[in-house]
């Protein structure tokens, strides 16, 4: 199945029909906790020089790093990897390894839709305490 990664959004690798029931918090420290209904759960830290790394409860880790041109590369600790890059609309493309591809876009209301190549569609809403879910 297609896995995906959330920037700043907020997950890491998660089967797509997960992601649908996750929720996300930002504390004041910019470390970010995702946490699905099944009680799985995925913190992620970004360094100084921006790059973020995601660990969940199984000690799975994942490393992004966004080139010049805004190209983010993400690396997991068994080398999968996906590619993303946002056009000058918005609108992100992710790219895995085996060819899956995801596209996003969020709305003036800030609601971002995904949808994958298999035609899934997850929607994600931040409410104005900083809490993102999506279904």
């Amino acid at each position: 199945m297609f896995k995906i990664i959330l920037l700043s959004f907020v997950l890491i690798a998660i089967p797509f029909d997960s992601f649908a029931q996750t929720r996300c918090r930002t504390d004041s420290l910019q470390n970010t906790t995702c946490r699905d209904n099944n009680g799985n759960t995925v913190r992620g830290r970004t360094d100084s020089l921006g790059n973020t790394t995601w660990r969940d409860d199984q000690g799975n880790t994942v490393r992004s790093r966004t080139d010049s041109l805004g190209n983010t590369t993400y690396r997991d600790n068994r080398g999968n990897t996906i590619r993303s890059r946002t056009d000058s609309l918005g609108n992100t493309t992710y790219r895995d390894s085996d060819g899956n591809t995801m596209r996003s876009r969020t709305d003036s209301l800030g609601n971002t839709t995904y949808r994958d190549n298999h035609g899934n569609t997850v929607m994600c809403r931040k409410d104005a305490l900083g809490n993102t879910t999506c279904r």
